[in-house]
């Protein structure tokens, strides 16, 4: 009997699912959390694909990074673009 195989999520959902609950991430969260190197490239699919991602610099350990995340108002439109792409 074939068990059945759970489909593996891609980083770009992970990234979506991630801000969708309402936090914020960075490139550094998105190494410590899931070891992804490449959160910026994935924050740019989801931009393309029309999730309206906010960002702005802040400043941590001596340094000068950008956080993103979806504002509330914001949430509907991402749920669609989520709901379009599964």
């Amino acid at each position: 009997m074939k068990t059945p195989q759970l489909k593996k999520r891609t980083y770009y959902q992970i990234i979506l699912d991630h801000m969708l609950t309402g936090q914020t991430i960075s490139d550094m969260q998105a190494y410590e959390l899931y070891k992804m190197t490449s959160c910026i490239r994935r924050i740019s699919e989801l931009r393309a694909a029309g999730v309206p991602i906010k960002d702005k610099f802040v400043k941590g350990n001596g340094k000068r990074f950008k956080k993103y995340w979806i504002s509330e108002s914001d949430m509907p439109k991402a749920y669609e673009v989520k709901n379009e792409s599964t």
